[in-house]
């Protein structure tokens, strides 16, 4: 009996090392689109901002469980204050993240890790209409961490769809004047669809 188990156990070992062999050195890449529901972690009120974003994101793969996730992502920030005048930062997000793939098949993702924001455009959209640009006001690098989930849809040998949720909280001030008495940091979700190229 303790033979079978022992037999049973090496070639289970042999399944998962050979599938995670497989995968290893695999690069894809992703282009998606999405929408951001974005806000300011606060001791103010803020109401959210939603926008559209999208970007390609890259995956190199050392295991069938574990990969590095990057990209270049648009990435639209900011939130709407208690008068209805909206804070529109749009950035361009570099995700350094490691991936965890679970579940039977893999199909099932894990990422987390940090992400620097780069920023693109700043303007302020008041209720009146008018709008001013806010770029002097507010830094132009955000630092932050990101965590996501997602699922793969298989279409082919080489291509995968998938849909996941990201989101991301800013370690930066975004108050570059020190005008404010309570910090702003940028908070962001993103429910995102895209489709996977196998490289």
């Amino acid at each position: 009996m303790k033979k079978v188990l022992l037999i049973a156990v090496a070639a289970i070992f042999g399944m998962t090392t050979t599938n995670a062999q497989s995968d290893k050195g695999d690069f894809t890449l992703a282009p998606q689109i999405g929408v951001n529901i974005s806000s300011y972690a606060s001791d103010a009120d803020f109401n959210t901002r939603t926008s559209i974003a999208g970007g390609v994101v890259a995956e190199y793969y050392f295991s069938d469980r574990w990969s590095f996730r990057s990209g270049l992502i648009y990435d639209a920030m900011g939130a709407e204050d208690s008068f209805g005048n909206i804070d529109k930062l749009n950035y361009i997000t570099l995700p350094l993240n490691a991936n965890w793939h679970f579940g039977s098949k893999r199909n099932w993702y894990l990422n987390f890790g940090p992400a620097v924001s780069f920023l693109a455009s700043a303007n302020a959209e008041l209720t009146d209409g008018q709008e001013f640009d806010l770029k002097d006001f507010v830094p132009s690098t955000d630092i932050g961490l990101t965590i996501g989930i997602g699922y793969k849809f298989n279409i082919d040998e080489n291509t995968q769809m998938y849909i996941d949720y990201q989101g991301y909280g800013g370690f930066t001030n975004l108050d570059d004047t020190d005008a404010l008495p309570y910090d702003i940091r940028n908070s962001r979700s993103s429910f995102n669809v895209g489709v996977i190229f196998n490289l």
